[in-house]
């Protein structure tokens, strides 16, 4: 008889909570910018920020976490933080995108177009620049075009830059990134 108890409870139990709608914990808040806007958005321990100069687009948004997106030049920047985690995108030209999810993780992309003074340059911004950094718990990412480089740290992290080809990945196993003898 305390078997069939149990199994009834236990039914009982998991029916209710499929049934009844559950309580959401997390918190959410959404930016989103363009035409020269700057908007933030600050709830508890989540945030964003999205800001964008007269030519570009930012997306943003934090599901307990941080986002944050600035766009310049026609730049359409997205960051993301969840979970405790922080996503910061910036771009001049092209697309940046930032992701960081978990306590202590941190993705931050940073891009800049190349100069259209000459005809390669003129060349290279027909193409939009793209790069991404995502982060996982205590790890950190990186993609920055002043100095080219691609860093990932800890033991969930990747980073690419479209620009130069450099990329980088960490996991648990183990940590591999693009050599720079090979993209000179």
């Amino acid at each position: 008889m305390k078997l069939i108890s149990a199994i009834a409870y236990t039914t009982a139990a998991v029916g209710t909570s499929l049934i009844l709608p559950a309580v959401a914990s997390a918190t959410d808040v959404y930016c989103a910018s363009d035409t020269g806007t700057d908007v933030t958005v600050i709830d508890g321990n989540t945030a964003c920020r999205a800001a964008a100069e007269a030519s570009g687009r930012a997306l943003s948004a934090g599901y307990d976490g941080v986002g944050y997106a600035h766009a310049a030049s026609g730049a359409a920047a997205l960051g993301v933080g969840a979970a405790g985690g922080v996503g910061a995108s910036d771009g001049v030209g092209g697309i940046p995108i930032a992701f960081g999810y978990g306590p202590d993780a941190v993705a931050l992309t940073t891009i800049t177009a190349p100069a259209t003074d000459s005809e390669i340059g003129r060349a290279q911004a027909a193409i939009p620049l793209f790069a991404i950094s995502i982060a996982f718990e205590g790890s950190r990412a990186q993609v920055a075009t002043a100095d080219s480089s691609v860093v990932c740290l800890g033991t969930a992290a990747f980073a690419w830059n479209s620009a130069t080809g450099r990329t980088c990945l960490t996991t648990p196993f183990g940590r591999w990134q693009t050599p720079r003898s090979e993209l000179g």
